[in-house]
């Protein structure tokens, strides 16, 4: 009952555009009557400086990161602090859906919607989720696609406020600062269904892509918990010209503190696919990623420890009923914003700089 009172509290405040379902009464979650309101003001775009587009990172061409992350701030909040867990398939999760696609209509984009469909083992039922993607149309019509996970941990009752609802922050974030501007490639945001089941978003996503926008995608970027752990990082294919590449030079000339590991670095120790996270199917597929990352590689051979043991559930935040603003406000003062401003800060130099 008070999980149902919490959620009309909720669907009274909080206005966007409708998602409707596949028309499912069984399998498809609740369709949500009310409407929601995007209650945070847009960001105006600034333009770069006419030196900006450049193959490599260069400091003096950086715009300041002074107020990078508020807007994310305010995202995260709408998303892990009023709508709170968010498993898939559920209600709670359309609704994450719908706000992300009301904050993309409000931010300029024609957001699409692409249903799926996924196999609920315990329920013994197929249960719907959608992914959300905006397009920015670039110089070049080869895309980028930036990528982040909206749903939460389905087991553990998670809020999900580092994993992911800070991923889809940045995402957006990042995406109102660059709809005015002229960038070198096409950027296509996707927020992800249902990655905590088994990745079903993404992979639904690349499984649907033709030769010809598989082969038009140059990398993708994926974003996923970003504000908890101790450290930030980047993942990613390295080597000369790369993303992942390019994002540490640059963090170095703005003297940010990110540390890099490369995609062989994330694999198990049989060198197979770690499959942990939405980078996965498409470094399958052959396209390279750049991954970011906040948690604690010297805690844990797999990273899943993100901070101090005596925090958290042994040091665990996502996946726990720790991962909540709340908490990681309270225990790590100042380090959401921190994060936030650091990796919007370095997206969005990579999104309007890197060729």
């Amino acid at each position: 009952m008070k999980r149902i009172i919490a959620l009309a509290l909720i669907l009274l405040t909080i206005t966007a555009c409708q998602v409707a379902l596949p028309p499912d009464p069984i399998s498809t979650p609740a369709p949500v009557t009310a409407t929601m309101e995007i209650t945070a003001p847009m960001l105006e775009p600034t333009q770069p400086p006419t030196n900006a587009l450049s193959s490599t990172p260069e400091a003096t061409a950086t715009p300041s990161s002074a107020g990078n992350g508020k807007m994310a701030r305010q995202y995260l909040q709408a998303i892990a602090g009023e709508i709170g867990h968010r498993e898939p398939g559920t209600k709670e999760e359309k609704l994450t859906a719908e706000y992300i696609q009301g904050v993309f209509e409000q931010l300029g984009y024609v957001p699409e919607v692409q249903y799926f469909s996924f196999y609920d083992e315990d329920e013994e039922e197929d249960l719907y989720s959608p992914n959300v993607i905006a397009v920015k149309k670039g110089k070049s019509e080869q895309v980028i696609v930036v990528g982040a996970h909206y749903d939460s941990a389905y087991e553990y009752g998670s809020k999900g406020a580092d994993d992911n609802a800070s991923g889809v922050a940045v995402m957006l974030e990042v995406a109102g600062k660059i709809q005015a501007l002229d960038i070198p490639y096409t950027i296509q945001f996707v927020a992800f269904g249902a990655e905590e089941y088994d990745l079903d978003g993404s992979y639904y996503f690349v499984d649907n892509l033709s030769k010809t926008e598989r082969r038009n995608i140059v990398g993708m970027f994926n974003l996923d918990s970003l504000i908890a752990g101790d450290k930030t990082y980047i993942y990613g294919n390295d080597g000369p010209g790369t993303m992942r590449d390019w994002v540490l030079e640059d963090a170095a000339n703005l003297g940010f503190a990110l540390e890099g590991k490369t995609a062989a670095e994330l694999n198990n120790e049989d060198g197979s696919p770690c499959e942990c996270a939405d980078y996965d199917p498409f470094e399958k597929t052959g396209i390279p990623f750049a991954y970011f990352e906040a948690t604690n590689w010297e805690l844990s051979p797999d990273a899943m420890i993100q901070v101090d043991p005596k925090f958290g559930k042994q040091g665990e935040i996502r996946h726990t009923q720790f991962d909540t603003i709340d908490y990681i406000d309270a225990t790590f003062p100042e380090r959401i914003d921190h994060h936030l401003n650091l990796f919007v800060t370095l997206l969005f130099d990579l999104l309007t700089r890197y060729e």
